[in-house]
């Protein structure tokens, strides 16, 4: 007896993405489907250039079918490769399907039908309900009839709200409408209804009042935390101290960024929250973005900076690192402007540089701690033999007047001071004739050397004990 293939629960029908064709798995059975199996599509966050390719070789409308569309379930059948064999090295891409035809072009612009728009609420400023509250209270001092004043109003308000309850009441289960009651009735049911608006309308008022109280409250407290932007932008020695910028620059560098920075999807870990579904956020772009500048200029760790900022630590996690990458995007393309050549400093030289001819730059490499992977191959790639811990790695490059011109991508804690300038594309930014300053671990003379410029690094000691005599011969080559 044969076997019975079992399906497992969680496995659903697989269906192909190519074009137009229509295999999945429930028609096994027909003649066209022999030996066909299904290949998942390559998954946008970890092969996104292969991702592309094969959405292309699809050959499907791009707002039909693009790099949103691709989800875990997404499968393409082996048919539609070279030899129908699924992707192979030679071939590791669908062949392009060429959808030109009338009928396929229909079947793609068909749209769906779109969803029934939910009403919007309407928003009401705190202003306006104050003062629609206050011509209310103002119109029901005149609902109240002129013979008000009659013996209507010398009733107790208590005994004129049991009475015109008690009748209200009676009224209701007898189906008696107000125009049938009689009027003396009328008149305590009028007293009752102008009591109860103003009873209503003055509690709206408390409330708008605490309310802005609160947020009068909120703005305070912000203002007198220990460090904010508004305590001490207008001293330009704290500015410059916690930020590394004027008050005017900071304005222009918020200007710089544009309206990006008033709809941010905030990072959260795996997740993502947006600002605008969230509703509060308690600090402006502009406080956001001195946080995380006061981080990058003083290094303060994360509990130091929510104590100065009076938040949680994780909200200081969040706000850091959203706006961390926010200023990488911005700025990532200046990487080649950012290193200026020789001839933009040379006059501005320190007078300890002077001496050097031609200098550039001066390199070194730094490391930052980083926790232990789980992965056991990465373990030992990202462990430091100099440091004794795992650590990631970075090039920098900084030019004789202080600025920092060059930052390299992160490397692993083990790679070696060589390959990091190999990997890393500094020797595209070097020109004939420069002079780099490094230390002795960058033995990188031979690749200088391809291309015209000329590394200076300490000497050796080796043999001799003379270190001043060295120093002398470094000096020596360093001023020719």
């Amino acid at each position: 007896m044969d076997a019975v293939q079992v399906k497992h629960k969680s496995e659903g029908v697989k269906h192909c993405c190519y074009g137009t064709c229509n295999s999945d798995t429930r028609y096994r059975h027909r003649d066209d489907m022999k030996d066909v199996f299904f290949i998942p599509f390559p998954k946008p966050i970890t092969q996104r250039e292969k991702c592309e390719r094969w959405i292309k070789a699809c050959g499907r409308l791009q707002e039909d079918f693009n790099v949103d569309k691709i989800k875990r379930c997404t499968y393409m059948c082996s048919k539609h490769f070279v030899g129908g064999k699924g992707p192979t090295d030679i071939h590791p891409d669908p062949m392009p399907a060429l959808l030109h035809n009338d009928e396929q072009l229909r079947r793609f612009q068909r749209k769906r039908k779109a969803p029934t728009p939910r009403s919007k609420p309407i928003k009401v400023s705190k202003k306006d309900v104050s003062t629609a509250a206050e011509c209310l209270l103002q119109l029901s001092n005149q609902l109240v009839p002129e013979h008000e004043s009659s013996s209507s109003v010398s009733l107790d308000p208590d005994e004129s709200m049991v009475a015109c309850t008690e009748n209200m009441t009676v009224g209701c289960e007898k189906g008696i409408q107000t125009d049938s009651l009689p009027t003396e009735h009328k008149e305590v049911q009028t007293i009752y209804e102008k009591n109860f608006l103003n009873a209503k309308i003055e509690n709206m008022l408390l409330k708008n009042e605490i309310k802005l109280t609160r947020c009068d409250d909120k703005c305070d407290s912000a203002k007198s935390t220990p460090l904010s932007l508004h305590s001490i932008k207008d001293d330009d020695v704290k500015m410059k101290l916690f930020t590394g910028l004027y008050y005017d620059q900071f304005l222009a560098l918020i200007e710089f960024l544009g309206e990006s920075v008033n709809n941010l999807t905030y990072w959260d870990g795996k997740n993502t929250k947006e600002n605008s579904k969230k509703g509060t956020r308690k600090f402006s772009p502009e406080e956001e973005l001195f946080l995380t500048l006061v981080r990058f200029r003083r290094g303060y760790s994360v509990d130091t900076m929510a104590h100065f900022f009076g938040i949680s630590s994780s909200s200081v996690s969040v706000i850091f690192t959203t706006w961390m990458q926010l200023l990488y995007c911005h700025f990532n393309s200046y990487r080649s402007i950012m290193f200026p050549e020789r001839h933009h400093f040379r006059n501005n030289l320190p007078r300890v540089f002077k001496t050097f001819k031609n200098i550039r730059c001066t390199i070194d490499c730094t490391e930052f701690f980083v926790q232990m992977p789980r992965d056991f191959r990465r373990q030992g790639n990202l462990y430091s033999s100099y440091k004794n811990h795992h650590t990631y790695k970075s090039l920098i490059g900084v030019a004789p007047n202080g600025a920092i011109v060059y930052v390299s991508d992160l490397f692993e804690g083990s790679i070696s001071d060589r390959a990091i300038i190999e990997q890393s594309g500094f020797l595209n930014y070097i020109n004939p004739g420069d002079l780099i300053l490094a230390d002795r671990g960058f033995t990188i003379e031979d690749l200088l050397m391809a291309r015209q410029a000329v590394l200076n690094i300490p000497p050796f000691l080796g043999e001799s004990r003379n270190l001043s005599y060295l120093v002398g011969i470094f000096l020596s080559h360093c001023h020719q």
